[in-house]
């Protein structure tokens, strides 16, 4: 019988180069400076592969499942799940009116409350921190411009 990682691995880079094939002849832009459509589907379809072919090749090596298990915090129930669920479609209503980092920051800060930080502290400077990178990091090293809504300068 063969594992199942091995199965998974072999089906996820079949998967993985088939998506490289069907995103590999997308249209190119004449905008200057800016990220081409073929950019992300590219960066999915390098790190689908790579992290298939690791997990082939810890199959391979013969690694037990038991080897492989990290330590978790408690099990989350489906009430988290339903919550952190809810917490995004009012996010997605209120993105486009707010604008991403103005949107982000209080749903950053739901998520890692409904996930279990309970200090003040490191809820705000969690949510506004990652907020304000993503938003940079988009902008300037991507060249993707995010809504900025209310923040609009």
């Amino acid at each position: 019988m063969v594992p199942r990682n091995i199965v998974a691995a072999i089906v996820l880079i079949l998967v993985g180069i088939g998506y490289g094939v069907l995103t590999s002849d997308l249209p190119t832009r004449e905008i200057e400076q800016t990220t081409e459509p073929s950019f992300f589907p590219g960066v999915v379809t390098a790190c689908l592969l790579a992290l298939s072919i690791a997990l082939l090749v810890q199959a391979l090596r013969g690694s037990t499942a038991h080897e492989n298990l990290v330590a978790f915090g408690p099990e989350i129930g489906a009430g988290r799940y339903l919550a952190g669920f809810a917490a995004f479609a009012v996010y997605l209503v209120l993105l486009p009116n707010l604008g991403f980092v103005a949107a982000n920051v209080p749903f950053f800060a739901v998520l890692m409350a409904i996930y279990g930080e309970r200090r003040p502290v490191w809820l705000a400077v969690g949510s506004v921190g990652v907020s304000l990178v993503l938003f940079f990091l988009f902008r300037e090293l991507f060249q993707i411009r995010l809504p900025t809504g209310v923040l609009a300068a």
